[in-house]
């Protein structure tokens, strides 16, 4: 990583969302942005929004030696509801949807480094610079898996700190296919990194992916994975999408099954080009953020004001 990138980031914030079809690499590849990050000596926390964990496996792991039964110890920020409410000084009673309208000037930014007092809360410190936050699982919380509430609704908290955090960097690492996409949860990204596997399947979806993240208007680029076999649609997908694909991973089998964090030398090379394109990028601005939170909410409210005015008949 060149001296003139680190010096261009100095004064940003970063917020990286990976999202991508369920078995196309994001976690590796998240932990692969992670450790070239590290480069820029600037506060990180990781944001591990996959309820399958495995971020949190490989980080706490590496760095604390923690085990399955410590990782269930790990804060999690599913549960960061009412605290969430008291940090913006908000009545318990108000709904998220109302937040999510209002104004930069109003609400109250979350920071890194410094981390406040609501982000200390619900991160790990992994060492000096680095910490972890996580989602968990519902697995663990019988009071979530036999209740009627939709479960998008405990991410409420990580998407807006996602969107509000500033000094520092975030890379979160999202949970598979398009889904959390639609829930809105990189809304507040400075970019969304799509992983696809050079697979016509995974090509199908991160379409789904980018035509979501696109209407929502949050930046998409593309990092190829596992690239072995070229198909056609590969090659299609290529040459459509080439000026923003960030780079390519080729399928590494001495490597598979392992820690990537633990064999960082030997795929350094594949990564450090690849955050070089992200840095490169011009990244939006907290307030920048937030206002295309605040377009989502207006469209979101649009919508149920159509579907309240349209009545239905029922054909017997």
């Amino acid at each position: 990583m060149t001296i003139n990138t680190v010096n261009a980031f100095s004064n940003q914030e970063l917020v990286i969302a990976l999202m991508g079809k369920g078995g196309t690499g994001k976690t590796f590849t998240s932990l692969g942005l992670i450790q070239s990050l590290r480069k820029l000596d600037k506060a990180m926390i990781v944001a591990d929004a996959d309820t399958n964990r495995s971020l949190s496996r490989y980080l706490a792991g590496h760095y604390l030696g923690y085990g399955e039964e410590e990782l269930k110890q790990l804060p999690q920020i599913t549960l960061a509801e009412q605290d969430f409410y008291e940090f913006q000084q908000l009545d318990s009673e108000r709904l998220y949807r109302d937040f999510y309208g209002t104004t930069f000037d109003i609400v109250k930014n979350f920071s890194v480094e410094p981390p406040d007092s609501f982000t200390q809360k619900y991160i790990k410190s992994l060492d000096e610079k680095l910490a972890l936050m996580s989602v968990g699982t519902s697995a663990l919380r019988k009071e979530e898996l036999y209740s009627n509430r939709c479960s998008h609704a405990t991410l409420n908290p990580l998407k807006a700190w996602l969107a509000l955090s500033t000094n520092g960097i975030i890379v979160a690492d999202c949970g598979g296919g398009e889904d959390v996409g639609r829930f809105g949860l990189p809304i507040g990204a400075s970019v969304v990194v799509v992983v696809v596997e050079a697979t016509p399947d995974s090509i199908a979806i991160s379409e789904d992916i980018r035509a979501i993240d696109e209407e929502l208007g949050i930046p998409v680029v593309y990092v190829l994975n596992k690239c072995l076999n070229q198909f056609p649609e590969v090659e299609a997908f290529e040459a459509e999408h080439q000026d923003s694909i960030l780079g390519k991973i080729p399928f590494i089998p001495t490597i598979y099954g392992k820690n990537p964090l633990e064999v960082f030398d030997e795929i350094e090379p594949i990564f450090n080009p690849i955050i070089e394109k992200i840095l490169s990028q011009k990244l939006s601005s907290p307030q920048q953020r937030w206002e295309r939170v605040l377009r989502w909410q207006k469209r979101l409210q649009q919508q149920m004001e159509i579907k309240k005015s349209q009545s239905f008949t029922f054909v017997s």
